[in-house]
């Protein structure tokens, strides 16, 4: 007797069930290539040229503050956020011994004053002082034992997601000229991604400030004089007048010296927002080196913010200029001055300077303001 033909239900039945199969198998594939090309993007070993933040991501924001920050302790960063701080202090430095140093004296000297939010004071004060590294060559491309050490004690240090450079030059620590092409990019680079981190950290600082870790800052005549400045429009620092060729002609301006200058947090802003400037420092190193020497002819960091800030803001904004009486160089520089009473911030010093710059001004009693003129546009102090 022949067999009956299957009932079309249980055809339809079975293809429906082979198709299902099909479907899962194609989806658990691309789902694993999916993932495969995901990890390997997050665990390459290949050291970063460029600052992670400028990669295609949901949030680039958020993947370069958590490497900015992996060091500070969440708890840090919630009282940092409950705190109203006057001015964020940056101070780039590097992940080697001699800088260590360095920043151990600044530490133990000038951000001992009263004003200073540290640590040990649960980050009490008007001015909250931090250091910003980067990957360093030395080390590998990877933060050291030392520096994971220092960050655990301190809570200070910012990694920014990018590469160091050598220098290549004699300059030395605490002494005057400049570290080389590629050091010197990679320090315009760092002071960028500082305000950019620190217009997001600190949605409510009023100043953003850049220093070096061979200077001392006199805390509390810094900020009785900050305290009498604008809010809004302010660029302080010692000027010097710069020239860059723009479209082969030479362009001057004013810029204040690297050794220390504050931006209020409009002009921050600005100086961030600058189009071509964020095209400069995103790309991998290679295009950086060409875009600086191309673009905008400026290699030094305390120049390159002078310079922006005189492109998009010449006429809008306050230059609060200091004299050599009050920031100055010892030792050797370009702006040489005598330490004295007057003094505010003193740099190229020595690690035996430290001390005894702390017992000249550490017992000086009330800082009062120091009064300052209006010319023009731009505020001058008096000594």
């Amino acid at each position: 007797m022949a067999r009956k033909a299957p009932q079309r239900p249980v055809i339809l039945g079975t293809l429906l069930l082979f198709l299902l199969v099909v479907i899962v198998f194609i989806g658990d594939y691309y789902l694993d290539v999916d993932s495969l090309v995901k990890s390997s993007e997050s665990h390459s070993n290949i050291p970063l040229a460029k600052n992670t933040s400028s990669r295609n991501t949901d949030s680039p924001d958020d993947t370069a503050d958590n490497e900015s920050l992996r060091y500070i302790p969440h708890s840090t960063i919630q009282t940092w956020r409950e705190r109203d701080y006057l001015i964020v202090f940056g101070i780039p430095s590097v992940d080697i011994d001699s800088r260590r140093r360095r920043r151990y004296l600044q530490r133990t000297t000038c951000w001992q004053f009263p004003g200073v939010a540290r640590r040990a004071n649960n980050f009490t004060g008007a001015m909250l002082v931090l250091y910003v590294l980067a990957r360093h060559p030395s080390q590998g491309y990877k933060h050291s034992a030392a520096l994971l050490k220092e960050a655990d004690e301190w809570h200070d240090i910012i990694t920014l997601p990018m590469n160091d450079a050598l220098p290549t030059t004699n300059k030395t620590i605490g002494g005057a000229g400049h570290w080389g092409t590629e050091a010197e990019i990679s320090m315009s680079r760092k002071v960028y991604f500082w305000f950019e981190l620190a217009l997001r950290v600190f949605p409510n600082v009023n100043y953003i400030s850049k220093g070096d870790d061979d200077m001392f800052l006199r805390v509390p005549q810094f900020l009785a004089d900050l305290h009498t400045l604008p809010r809004r429009r302010v660029y302080w620092g010692l000027p010097i007048y710069g020239y860059v060729k723009k479209k082969n002609k030479n362009v001057g301006f004013p810029y204040a010296a690297g050794m220390c200058y504050t931006l209020s947090r409009d002009v921050a802003q600005q100086f961030v927002s600058y189009k071509p400037l964020q095209r400069v420092v995103h790309p991998p190193y290679g295009k950086v080196k060409k875009v600086y020497s191309d673009h905008l002819s400026v290699l030094y960091e305390d120049v390159l913010v002078g310079f922006v800030l005189h492109e998009i803001g010449k006429r809008t904004i306050t230059f609060v200029l200091e004299r050599r009486c009050r920031f100055h160089d010892i030792h050797e520089g370009l702006n040489l001055g005598r330490v004295s009473k007057a003094s505010v911030v003193v740099h190229h010093i020595t690690e035996e300077d430290f001390m005894w710059l702390m017992k000249m001004f550490g017992n000086a009693g009330t800082s009062k303001p120091r009064k300052y003129k209006r010319i023009g546009r731009s505020l001058r102090f008096f000594c």
